[in-house]
């Protein structure tokens, strides 16, 4: 077949998967904003922290909360969702790019959408977090290193570096990558490459970006890194500590279980694979690089588990496995891999339409099925006019402040022009907030009934007194006046008789005080 024609013929066949994908996406993007009655968890954690614009916060560095925050203010409540099916997209692309410069633009184009038959890519990419925000990361840095390892060009090296830099702004879990690439470039066939200045500049670029944030946290006393300690303490926590060096296997599970779509579809077509021996005969050039890359961070991981006893969350899995599909697509004999690719396709188009479904039923029908809302159907919009109403009520000066609860201060903070959120912990999980500021603005303090464990210490060092002992004898400027109650906010699903309780404080400004009618 001409070299000219071979693009079109594929672009044929692939058309109406191409249509499908589309479609897809799009209900992916829009669907769940108008299905829930709520965000994730992890998408109004990473708006309000976002609002802060900080080179770091307490859990995690910055640029996924950036990111976030600015398609938030632009899209509204599609931002979220549009943005985490933009990075899956973004990450099919990269792969596709390098697929195509190993084996075949068919093998390539196969290998991409069968990124999609990992659970990862599907379900769990509806909450934007810094998992999702890995993605691209992940698949640029393979791209990047196996161009550099390759061509060894300037180019590629600074990619490299400054996608290496742009990871370590996204989440630490990417040095989990960036070791076994480093592990690599010192292996002796490579010593020569490190005779040269690009991988130093390509280092210069990562630690150049990654500075202010390395910055920051000297001077906040590395707290996301004493955040993911305990977090990985918390792993069988209470039990006695050998089960952590046996973490990776719960891991590992983990990782297979989101391969099983996958699995099925190579079960029905492992006639039309190729064999082992041939496998290995006709790997192109280079090839084995990518299967480096696809085991050694799971190498890696179980070594951290096994030697040192770090105890792993499965989710730390979600970026790792991009090559997933193209590599499963590279063990596709090529004489059989026309009919291979469509059934492929159509395995593709059932399982994307069953999950499809499945997200449309649990998003917005699941509270009404099982008579439990999940946080997707929180009552966002009435909490946020209870808080606002309430605060009117007993304050003439604007909101500037929301207190307690990280989950509901978030949900109000982003449905009310964005006031700043003390959460509950430490002064230092709160930089933005000052004793000086609660003086001048105060705050609106929110927990759920039967949650009592907030801990604001900054309140403990401000002057308050309750509206009756509100005298001349108290009109100290930096006095705050203490208003409480408790609000019940029915659910979205009818069937749910108890209804949501929160109990608030509202910490008011003596010269903004005024009393409830």
């Amino acid at each position: 077949m001409p070299a000219s024609t071979e693009p079109q013929n594929i672009l044929k066949k692939w058309r109406p998967f191409f249509v499908f994908l589309c479609l897809y996406f799009i209900a992916w993007s829009v669907l769940p904003a108008f299905l829930s009655s709520s965000v994730p968890l992890d998408v109004s954690e990473g708006i309000s922290w976002g609002s802060e614009w900080q080179w770091g916060y307490y859990k995690h560095p910055p640029l996924s909360s950036w990111v976030l925050y600015s398609f938030y203010q632009l899209f509204g409540h599609v931002g979220p969702y549009l943005l985490s099916q933009i990075y899956v997209l973004l990450t099919l692309v990269i792969i596709y790019q390098l697929g195509k410069k190993i084996w075949s633009p068919t093998t390539a184009l196969i290998g991409s959408a069968l990124t999609l038959a990992i659970l990862y890519y599907t379900y769990p990419s509806l909450e934007f977090n810094h998992n999702v925000a890995q993605f691209p990361i992940w698949a640029g840095l393979y791209l990047a290193f196996y161009q550099s390892m390759t061509q060894n060009r300037l180019r590629d090296w600074i990619l490299l570096g400054v996608l290496g830099g742009l990871g370590m702004l996204t989440k630490y879990t990417v040095i989990f990558l960036l070791i076994p690439m480093a592990l690599y470039l010192v292996l002796p066939r490579q010593w020569p490459l490190l005779k040269q200045p690009k991988p130093w500049i390509a280092a210069f670029f990562m630690l150049g970006i990654f500075a202010p944030h390395l910055y920051w946290l000297i001077t906040h006393d590395w707290l996301p890194l004493s955040y993911a300690s305990e977090r990985s303490q918390a792993v069988d926590a209470g039990t006695y500590n050998i089960k952590r060096h046996f973490s990776w296997i719960g891991f590992i599970t983990a990782q297979l279980v989101a391969h099983i779509p996958l699995f099925i579809m190579f079960v029905f077509n492992r006639k039309h694979l190729t064999s082992i021996h041939s496998y290995k005969h006709s790997l192109p050039n280079h090839a084995a690089l990518l299967w480096y890359m696809w085991l050694s961070p799971i190498a890696v991981l179980v070594t951290l588990s096994l030697v040192f006893g770090v105890g792993l969350r499965d989710m730390w899995g979600m970026p790792m496995w991009a090559l997933s599909g193209l590599l499963a697509a590279s063990l596709i004999a090529p004489t059989t891999q026309v009919l291979t690719a469509t059934k492929l396709r159509k395995a593709l188009i059932i399982w994307l339409s069953l999950v499809t479904i499945l997200m449309i039923v649990y998003v917005g029908f699941g509270d009404k099925i099982r008579h439990k809302p999940s946080r997707m159907q929180w009552p966002e919009q009435a909490l946020t006019t209870q808080a606002q109403d309430t605060w009117q009520t007993v304050s003439s000066c604007n909101l500037d402040s929301v207190s307690g609860d990280r989950w509901l201060g978030s949900l109000v903070a982003m449905n009310s022009g964005f006031p700043s959120q003390m959460i509950s912990g430490p002064s230092s999980h709160s930089p933005w907030m000052s004793i000086e500021r609660l003086q001048e603005h105060g705050t609106l303090v929110m927990w759920q009934e039967g949650e009592e464990d907030i801990v604001l210490p900054l309140l403990d060092d401000v002057s308050v007194i309750t509206a009756t002992e509100l005298t001349s004898n108290h009109a100290n400027k930096n006095t705050l006046v203490k208003q409480q109650g408790q609000w019940q906010i029915e659910w979205r699903d009818d069937k749910i008789e108890k209804p949501l309780l929160i109990n608030w404080i509202a910490y008011v400004p003596n010269h903004c005080f005024q009393h409830s009618k």
